[in-house]
């Protein structure tokens, strides 16, 4: 293959992928090798701007200060857990419709009804690859 087919092929891969460049995200995980696979992930679709937090009470603070276009939060955290974050989320005028991803090894059938009840965005168990959030985070962003 020539150099030129090469680059070609790779602008078309491009153009296929989703830019949100601009997006501002919040995640929180108290693992910060997670933060930074998540971090590094969502730099893929053009995500450069996330604002980590090793706990909900973390996360809280973060969105009583700023405007987020996504929340990621992972289930269990200390100080606050993930569905604390998201009940409080829901709970506050100013960000009850913000999209929000739960992340979770725990697929407890009690935890995904809570979540579900709360009306998270979506649901997505670890380990992953980056595939599944890149596409779980394109479906959210692009419904927003």
């Amino acid at each position: 293959m020539r150099w030129r087919d090469a680059l070609d092929l790779l602008n078309e891969i491009k153009m296929g992928i989703t830019n949100f460049k601009g997006k501002k995200v919040l995640f929180a995980d108290d693992a910060a090798f997670i933060r930074n696979l998540v971090k590094k992930t969502l730099e893929v679709i053009g995500i450069t701007d996330v604002k980590e937090a090793a706990d909900g009470r973390q996360a809280l603070a973060a969105l009583q200060t700023a405007n987020y276009d996504l929340v990621i939060s992972d289930l269990h955290m200390p100080e606050m857990d993930g569905i604390e974050l998201l009940r409080e989320v829901r709970a506050d005028e100013r960000m009850w419709r913000m999209p929000f991803l739960m992340l979770t090894s725990d697929m407890d059938a009690e935890n995904v009804k809570t979540a579900a009840e709360l009306d998270e965005s979506g649901y997505l168990t670890k380990p992953f690859r980056g595939d599944p959030l890149i596409d779980k985070v394109t479906e959210i962003l692009q419904k927003k």
